[in-house]
């Protein structure tokens, strides 16, 4: 368990405030628009950034009293990790791995070929697809079996099979691990996600179940999608629309509201992209 007690960070004329929260083993999903605290958050967590004040403890341990310890238990992927591009890739991980004190050839092995790298042993890092490149940044995360992982958007430049992959292996990994990724794209995760972390403005206003995630939301407003054409579209006010898409003569659209909007639309369960846009939704009416 990470616990935050008191937690403030000032950054120019952002501030992240976080009185007290805990946060469990599992997969748990960081959510919020940009800007709102997301990697902020992420590089506190890793101890990448300090806090002005307050305290984070990991297991009960505090960060101040045990970094290298708790440094050692610690797997990052951040946004925009950049790997040595010259260098080939069974050699990157086995210097990243002695970097860590971890001199376990095997260990390399078997994470290669959980991840379908072992073709690029021996290419350099440079030469490979982003999807690869991300592969590679992951494997590095996962090197020393870190207690608590933390990934920044991961599944950038990875294509649909990659992206099914790594959260399917999040998702195992998470068991009895503490696993925290920040992500835009929530819908891929909703099968895997056991909590949702919302920050919104550099405050936590929600961390729980995804499941009470939606129903805390559920009575202000509800998810409708249906067919209509473009001039119905048009009159749909923008801060109502959560999707559309264009069809061959017709507008496919995903849009909140109290109300059925016409005869076209049929009411959807919410997912996790939904419950977001409602929870924004909510908060600017309330101003």
């Amino acid at each position: 368990m990470i616990r935050l007690e008191g937690l403030e960070r000032q950054a120019g004329t952002y501030r992240l405030e976080i009185d007290k929260a805990e946060i469990h083993s599992g997969l748990n999903l960081i959510v919020g628009a940009n800007g709102a605290g997301k990697t902020t958050l992420i590089e506190l967590l890793t101890t990448l950034q300090a806090p002005d004040a307050g305290e984070i403890l990991y297991s009960g341990r505090r960060a101040g009293d045990h970094l290298p310890l708790i440094r050692s238990q610690i797997g990052y992927v951040p946004a925009d990790i950049e790997l040595y591009g010259d260098m080939k890739v069974g050699k990157l991980l086995t210097y990243m791995a002695e970097l860590k004190g971890i001199y376990n050839p095997e260990a390399i092995d078997r994470l290669m070929t959980d991840f379908r790298l072992e073709p690029f042993r021996k290419s350099k890092v440079k030469n490979l697809s982003q999807g690869v490149q991300r592969r590679i940044a992951v494997v590095q995360a996962l090197l020393a079996s870190p207690s608590f992982l933390f990934l920044d958007e991961p599944l950038n430049g990875m294509d649909a099979e990659e992206r099914k992959f790594l959260i399917t292996y999040l998702t195992k990994y998470a068991r009895g691990r503490m696993v925290i990724v920040a992500a835009h794209e929530l819908n891929e995760w909703e099968e895997a996600v056991d909590t949702v972390i919302w920050i919104h403005r550099g405050r936590i206003r929600y961390i729980g179940s995804p499941t009470q995630w939606k129903l805390n939301v559920a009575s202000s407003s509800s998810v409708w999608e249906g067919e209509i054409d473009l001039e119905a579209f048009e009159r749909i006010p923008q801060e109502l629309l959560i999707h559309f898409q264009m069809t061959e003569h017709h507008m496919r659209v995903r849009l909140m509201g109290k109300k059925q909007p016409g005869p076209e639309f049929v009411e959807k369960a919410p997912t996790l992209e939904d419950t977001f846009f409602l929870h924004m939704n909510a908060l600017a009416r309330r101003g």
